[in-house]
């Protein structure tokens, strides 16, 4: 499609021993993607990924490639939520990989994702975790632009998940949201408004950590649901639902320094203004 970017980002990351930390060894951005300067807190390495466009148009294609090698410490994060635009026709791609090495540690904990007035994309999400590495992966979605007057009003939404461990496949998740086709799959009566919000964990604390948020209550009850599932040996995902982006980011700041307490690496600090 004319005026339409398609864009390769590419981070690889390694463990140097002689300086006892996490470095940046190859990076390829542009186009719909640039990067923060990284940096190191003393135990894991910063980043923060910008869209200078602050999200696609129709026809628009990113793919992001996160590799990790074996005991790289690595936290993603961005500073503002991604758009998807309004496309009066045709459809825009975000395609994500991630591959953490051999004991290496993932802490992606972006912004939400917010799909305008007549979008339509497929956002695709592969996971590859070696042995003894570990996770926490945050997704998040918004009904649309609210603050416009604008929400359940996308084309269409479509999202695919898929995690494999040392090759072999734990989770397959595809969900297609058509709101003016079907029934909003996110409802919940007495809620003018849905926000959605998952949090997969992999590692050893994986187990306890799920444990300790099946028992809690997360931001205000009444505005407010959770889950938290084992769905795999060391592999976990944590589910919430609220009727506000305030309470969302509250929840998630409530579950975030619950987790914590199984994974400190977790106390990073994004440096976001």
């Amino acid at each position: 499609m004319v005026g339409s970017l398609q864009s390769h980002a590419q981070l690889t990351f390694r463990y140097d021993q002689e300086r006892q930390r996490t470095v940046l060894t190859q990076r390829k951005a542009g186009g719909l993607c640039h990067l923060s300067k990284p940096y190191w807190d003393g135990e894991v390495l910063g980043l923060q990924l910008v869209n200078p466009t602050a999200g696609l148009f129709s026809g628009d294609s990113l793919h992001l490639e996160v590799t990790l090698g074996a005991h790289a410490q690595v936290a993603l994060t961005s500073p503002s939520a991604s758009r998807y635009h309004t496309m009066p026709e045709g459809r825009a791609h975000l395609t994500q990989t991630f591959t953490i090495g051999l004991g290496g540690w993932l802490d992606y904990w972006p912004e939400m994702t917010i799909p305008q007035r007549d979008s339509d994309v497929c956002q695709t999400t592969a996971i590859h975790l070696q042995e003894g590495s570990s996770m926490a992966f945050l997704d998040l979605m918004a009904p649309g632009r609210v603050a416009h007057g604008e929400h359940y009003q996308f084309r269409r939404l479509e999202t695919r998940l898929v995690i494999f461990r040392e090759g072999q496949q734990l989770v397959q998740e595809r969900c297609v949201l058509e709101p003016a086709q079907s029934i909003w799959p996110l409802h919940v009566p007495g809620w003018d408004l849905c926000y959605y919000g998952a949090v997969w964990i992999s590692g050893a604390q994986a187990a306890p950590a799920i444990a300790h948020i099946q028992g809690l209550d997360l931001g205000e009850r009444a505005n407010c649901l959770h889950g938290a599932t084992l769905v795999a040996n060391q592999l976990g995902v944590i589910r919430i639902l609220t009727r506000s982006s305030f309470t969302l980011r509250q929840a998630l700041h409530e579950l975030r320094q619950h987790l914590r307490t199984h994974e400190n690496r977790l106390a990073t600090h994004f440096r976001k203004l």
